[in-house]
This record gives C-alpha cells, sequence and structure tokens, in this order.
C-alpha cells in the first residue's frame, strides 16, 4: 500500500506478496481502498479478505477467513470470493463489491458480513435481492447515502438508493444494447490463436456441449463456454485481438491444466502463460512471475493495464493441447464461430442423428417400433434426439455440438399442420445459456469430457437460448384425429441440417 504526498510516494504497509498481519504485512493483489475514521481500508483481493491499516501502518483482518466462496456470518468465520472494491457508508456501514455480489459489513448490532444482492451473475434491477451483477468493480457512496456500483462486466452504472435516480433498465432493454456478433467480428483481425494465422485448425469442442454427465438429480454438469482450437503440445499460442488487461487479477490457475487469462472479451485456457513447455518464462516482462528460492516460478501476474497486441504471444499449449477460447464478456459469451473470423473454417458434414425418442412428462419411454411403423400418441410428449456434428477435418472419433435442434409436425400429405408452417427451432446456442437450464438442455446419459463416451441427448421440445429457459412439450391433444408426421431437426452453424421422422396418429378420446 502507497501513498502521495505532496508529489513524493512512499510504501505505507506491505512489502511483499503473501498474507501476514501486523507491521511487516504483506498483501495479494489490493484492489480497493477506502477511509475508514482514521484508519484505512482495504479489498484484498488475492488474499480475499477486507483488511485494516492502522496509522502506524500496523495491518490487521476485519473480515475473511481466506478461503475461496461466498459465507455470510460473522466477521471471522466469513468468507470472500474476489473483494475488488470497497466504499464506507455515512453511518460507518462497510460495502464490498465481491465476485458478482455486493456485501456489507455493519448494518446490523452484531458485526456480520452480509450479502445484499443476488450472488448470480448477470444483470437485473430491482430490489435488493433480486438484483444482479457481473464483476462489479468500483463502488461509491453520496452525502445522501446513494450507493453506486460499476458493473464492470455490464458495462453500466448501477445506484442502490430508494430514491428516484436514474433509470430502471429492463432485461430487454439491456440485451438490446449488448454487442452482438456481427460486430464483435469487426473488432478482430482475420486469424487463428496460432502461427501462421491463416492456417485452418481443428475444432474439437463448440459452445454449449455438455460438460460432465446427467446421470442424476445430483449430476454435475455445465455447458462448454467456447471454442477448442487444437494444436500441438508446447506450441505457442497467441492473442487474436489487441486488448488491455482490465481485471485486477486476469490470470488464474497457474500451473494447472486449467492456467488461463482472462482480457475484457477474450479469455484464453489451457495454457502456460508466458512460458515454455518446460515452464521457463518467455522474458516478457509483462508476464509478472513469483519465484521460490530455487528459482522456480510459483505464480504469474499481469497487471491491469497491461496491452497485448494480436498475434503477440501468450504462452504454450499444455497436456491437454487445444486452446479454450472464449469470445465475449464474461456471463454474455458468444459461439465463437459467429462472433470471430476464422480463415478457412469450413463444415460441410451434415450433423449425424443417432436416434429419437419419446417419453411422457414422468419420463416414461415410450415404444416407437422399428421406425417405418405408425404409433398412437396420446397426450403432453417429450421429444429427445441423440444426435452430434463433426466439421471438416475432424477424425472419424470426434463428436461436436449442434447450433441448434428444433421440430416440425405434418399431416399424412406432407403438409404443415397449423403452427408448424416453419421448424420450432426450441434449442439454439448462438450464446451460452446459464448453467441452471443444463437440465433442460441435455437428458439423462449425456456425458462429454476429457475422456469416455460422447453423448449427447438434447430435449427438443424444451425451450433454451442464451437467457430464456423454459421446459416445454409436444402437446398431442391439440391435434384432430388424424395420422401425422413428427419432423426433428439438428443443425450445425454452417446451415447442414439432417432430420429424421416418425410417423403417428392421434385417436380421438371419448
Amino acid at each position: 500500500i502507497r501513498a502521495l504526498e505532496k508529489s513524493n510516494i512512499s510504501t505505507f504497509a506491505g512489502n511483499e506478496k503473501g498474507f501476514q498481519d501486523g507491521t511487516d504485512a504483506k498483501f495479494d493483489t489490493p484492489a480497493g481502498l477506502a477511509i475508514w475514521g482514521e484508519k484505512l481500508l482495504v479489498a484484498d483481493s488475492g488474499n480475499r479478505r477486507i483488511r485494516v491499516v492502522e496509522p502506524d501502518g500496523r495491518v490487521w483482518t476485519l473480515a475473511g477467513d481466506g478461503t475461496q466462496r461466498l459465507k455470510d456470518g460473522l466477521l471471522s468465520e466469513s468468507a470472500f470470493v474476489n473483494p475488488t472494491a470497497i466504499a464506507v457508508g455515512i453511518a460507518g456501514e462497510i460495502y464490498v463489491a465481491d465476485g458478482n455480489a455486493i456485501r456489507v459489513i455493519g448494518r446490523r448490532f452484531l458485526p456480520i458480513v452480509e450479502t445484499i444482492s443476488n450472488d448470480r451473475r448477470g444483470f437485473a434491477d430491482g430490489s435488493l435481492k433480486s438484483a444482479k451483477f457481473n464483476r462489479p468493480s468500483g463502488l461509491a457512496i453520496d452525502k445522501r447515502g446513494n450507493l453506486f456500483v460499476a458493473d464492470s462486466d455490464n458495462q453500466l452504472v448501477r445506484v442502490f438508493t430508494g430514491q428516484e435516480l436514474g433509470k430502471r433498465v429492463l432485461e430487454t432493454e439491456f440485451d438490446n444494447v449488448q454487442v452482438q456478433a456481427k460486430e464483435f467480428r469487426k473488432m478482430s483481425p482475420p486469424r487463428w490463436t496460432y502461427d501462421p494465422p491463416d492456417n485452418r485448425r481443428e475444432i474439437a469442442g463448440t459452445l454449449g456441449e455438455i460438460r460432465g454427465e446427467i446421470d442424476g438429480e445430483d449430476s454435475q454438469a455445465w455447458f462448454h463456454n467456447g471454442l477448442d482450437i487444437v494444436g500441438g503440445y508446447g506450441e505457442i499460442a497467441r492473442f487474436i485481438r489487441n486488448e488491455k488487461v482490465l481485471r485486477p487479477k486476469a490470470v488464474d490457475n497457474f500451473n494447472t491444466v486449467r492456467e488461463l487469462i482472462r482480457m475484457p472479451t477474450l479469455g484464453y485456457i489451457h495454457i502456460r502463460l508466458g512460458r515454455d513447455s518446460d515452464g521457463k518464462p518467455f522474458g516478457d516482462s509483462r508476464f509478472q512471475f513469483s519465484l521460490d528460492k530455487e528459482g522456480e516460478a510459483t505464480g504469474v501476474r499481469v497487471p491491469r493495464g497491461t496491452k497485448f497486441k494480436a498475434g503477440e504471444a501468450i504462452g504454450t499449449l499444455n497436456r491437454y493441447n487445444h486452446v479454450h477460447l472464449i469470445a465475449g464478456r464474461s456471463g454474455r459469451e458468444m459461439n465463437a464461430l459467429n462472433a470471430l473470423v476464422l480463415p478457412k473454417a469450413a463444415d460441410s458434414r451434415v450433423p449425424k442423428i443417432e436416434s429419437v425418442s419419446l417419453f411422457d412428462p414422468n419420463w416414461n419411454e415410450i415404444e416407437t417400433g422399428n421406425g417405418t411403423e405408425r404409433i398412437n400418441l396420446q397426450g403432453k410428449i417429450r421429444i429427445v434426439v441423440r444426435a452430434f456434428d463433426q466439421m471438416d477435418g475432424n477424425a472419424s472419433r470426434r463428436k461436436l455440438g449442434l447450433y441448434k435442434l428444433g421440430y416440425q409436425l405434418f399431416d399424412d400429405d406432407e403438409n404443415p399442420i397449423r403452427g408448424f408452417e416453419k421448424p420450432n427451432w426450441t434449442i439454439r446456442f448462438d450464446k451460452t445459456p446459464g448453467n441452471d437450464s443444463v437440465g433442460l438442455v441435455y437428458a439423462k446419459g449425456s456425458r462429454s469430457g476429457a475422456t469416455g463416451e460422447t453423448v449427447f441427448n438434447y430435449i427438443v421440445t424444451n425451450e433454451v437460448s442464451g437467457r430464456n429457459r423454459r421446459e416445454s412439450f409436444f402437446d398431442t391433444d391439440s391435434l384432430q384425429k388424424g395420422n401425422f408426421k413428427l419432423r426433428v431437426f439438428a443443425a450445425d452453424f454452417f446451415g447442414n441440417i439432417a432430420s429424421e421422422d416418425i410417423s403417428f396418429s392421434r385417436e380421438k378420446i371419448d
């Protein structure tokens, strides 16, 4: 912690990276400061603690146990995710921007930490507990006690207030002002994440694919939020756009397979940042390494404000042998195939539908015969399609996720039924859905990861696209008596579409 006084800069507290209280205090990425009476409050981001600096320079910890989680409670038992900003209210209460939440100390009789906003990443105006933020990074309080928030990745200034300040923004209005894929493409030169920049590379994973497995109510599964671009072990990965680091902690997971750097609009994962395949630093001073007594790197930091140009080296590929490339700001990720210009990327291969299954609302499977027989359907139906895609250059074993799926209904003469004049595209991966939608997209048995068989069982009767999500059914009771054809579709980003039909009849029930 340093002080500027009469054009002179001096160190007030701290001396090296780490954690230690007392007169020889240590900090790790202090990101926010606020005056608290005669004391100085510090949002010690890397240590995930709120620290206090006394006038004599002595340091002590006010709140946080150092674990990376969001936990309210007594000061010594509380925990923070990534405190980046801090402010003091007119009554002496302390506000902290932590992860995607706003938290406060000192509003109660007992000294506790409490979360006053929703802690899930996103955007929503409204009451305290319903308000959502996306990496808030700055706080300020006016003389009336209104708390202003720099909501970084939502690119907004928000306010906690009981007065009529500013404008309440609806989610639809917010969506309308976000950068779309067409605009995003113009921000980058055409290139891949390696050199030569125009050499086509194999795609090993696409946005929206399941990671983990759906095997029950407690399944551990999430959406893949980027594009996996294959390279060779130790190959140099490169930035694809000019960008400046804006996060206090842009680097994470050092010396693991998930080591990454997050720029404002792009993310790069599975890379040894700033060093070669043997772990030796490149010598680029923008990557600031922490070293042990033997001179081995134990961590790396890229300071806020550091600039990189397209084509400059990020680091080398680890044993995952690909760059996981994220397009878009955190929480607003877009499909990189649409948002970036990847020279010569091509897909002339039609997706493969492996099977179509029907279920009742309770997930009892309905017998569909051998595919040529007409079956009788009653009531609400779930449609599950097992399918995958492959792009040009993919090995035969590779299975990629689909871009969109849907279904359409015809009569026996191939005439579309009213309301189904066009395919009903129910699932679309132009943007990453929230992970709370995984169970709406993928049925039991779906799985994908570094090992094992890849299975994509899509529930095409549900509706999921971006933040929109809804459980739905194909309701056969709305049909008249007769014979029908249910056609399901599986499409890739490049416009190739596969389809499969199921013939059924609808018998009138007296």
